[in-house]
C-alpha cells in the first residue's frame, strides 16, 4: 500500500542533480537501483523502477536544460521519485507515449503518478514504484 501524503518531505531522502547530458542515464540508473534495493523492492519491481529512471533520463534534459534534478525517497517497499523543476509541460511530456502501441511506460510501471505545478518555479513529476505483495 502506498501513502498518498507527501512522502518526499521526510528524512532519509536522496537528492540528485546531474548536468544535462550523457551522464544522467548511468548516474540515475545506479542511484535508483541502490535505493530500490534499500526499499526492499523485489527484483521485478526494482527493474521497473530502473526502467522509469531510464525514461526520465532519456527525456528530462529537454525540459530541464541545465540540470536534471531528482529527489528520491525510499520507504517500506516503496520508492518515490520527484523530478524537477521542469519547464511548463515537461512533466506531461515525460508521461506521453514513448513508443508506438505501448503508451506511457511510466504510467504502466508506476503505482502512483502526480504532476505538481508550483507556479513560476516549474513543474514536478512525482512517481511511486511499490510492492504490496
Amino acid at each position: 500500500m502506498t501513502d498518498t501524503a507527501d512522502p518526499l518531505s521526510s528524512g532519509g531522502d536522496t537528492r540528485l542533480a546531474v548536468a544535462s547530458g550523457p551522464l544522467v542515464g548511468p548516474v540515475l540508473r545506479r542511484v535508483v537501483g541502490m535505493l530500490a534495493a534499500r526499499a526492499d523492492l523485489p527484483l521485478d519491481r526494482l527493474d521497473d523502477a530502473v526502467l522509469v529512471a531510464d525514461v526520465v533520463a532519456a527525456r528530462a534534459a529537454a525540459y530541464a536544460p541545465e540540470t536534471v534534478q531528482v529527489h528520491l525517497h525510499p520507504g517500506e517497499r516503496t520508492l518515490w521519485l520527484r523530478v524537477g523543476p521542469l519547464d511548463v509541460g515537461g512533466a506531461e511530456a515525460l508521461l506521453s507515449e514513448t513508443a508506438p502501441d505501448v503508451g506511457s511506460i511510466i504510467r504502466k510501471l508506476a503505482d502512483e503518478v502526480h504532476v505538481d505545478a508550483e507556479g513560476s518555479s516549474g513543474e514536478y513529476l512525482r512517481v511511486c514504484v511499490a510492492y504490496d505483495g
